[in-house]
């Protein structure tokens, strides 16, 4: 009984590992010519998101609102990403 207990506790501590690791995606820019991309973009993410659910990318700036402060979008692209290492 012991060894099952055991046993389980160390394929739970795997599984928690394997899911908390970051990953990187390399991603470029689709919606505008190849000639006029700029260098590729590397993304660090939780081992939750992959890289095939970065669809957008987008830059934020600060703008000042009435009652305080607001991210405005800018520079908004449509990405394709892929793994780092592949």
């Amino acid at each position: 009984m012991k060894k099952m207990i055991y046993l389980l506790a160390v394929a739970g501590m795997v599984v928690f590992a394997g899911c908390s690791k970051e990953h990187r995606c390399k991603c470029e820019k689709t919606d505008v010519e190849a000639g006029a991309q700029d260098e590729n973009m590397v993304f660090t993410l939780e081992g939750s998101v992959g890289c095939d659910n970065i669809t957008e990318m987008a830059f934020e700036e600060h703008v000042s609102v009435e009652g305080g402060t607001s991210l405005r979008r800018v520079d908004v692209h449509k990405v394709k990403c892929r793994d780092y290492g592949d």
